[in-house]
C-alpha cells in the first residue's frame, strides 16, 4: 500500500476545490437565474389570469344587479 504525502493529500484538496465545487457553484447560480426568471414568467401569467377572473366577476354582478332592478321597476 503506498502511503499518501501530505503535499499530494494537498494537490488533490486543491484540485477538488478549483475544479469540482467551482462547476457545483457554477451550476447552482445558473439554475437560481433561471428559476428566477420562470418566477417571473409565471407571476405574469397568474396576474393576467386573476384580472380576467375579476373581471367575469364584476360582469355577473353587474348582469345580476341589472336583472333584480329591472324586476323591481
Amino acid at each position: 500500500m503506498a502511503r499518501v504525502t501530505t503535499q499530494e493529500l494537498h494537490k488533490e484538496i486543491e484540485q477538488i476545490k478549483n475544479n469540482h465545487l467551482a462547476h457545483i457553484h457554477k451550476d447552482i447560480d445558473n439554475l437560481w437565474v433561471d428559476v428566477k426568471d420562470n418566477r417571473k414568467y409565471f407571476q405574469e401569467r397568474l396576474d393576467r389570469l386573476d384580472n380576467r377572473i375579476w373581471a367575469i366577476v364584476l360582469l355577473s354582478l353587474g348582469t345580476l344587479l341589472s336583472t333584480v332592478i329591472g324586476i323591481m321597476i
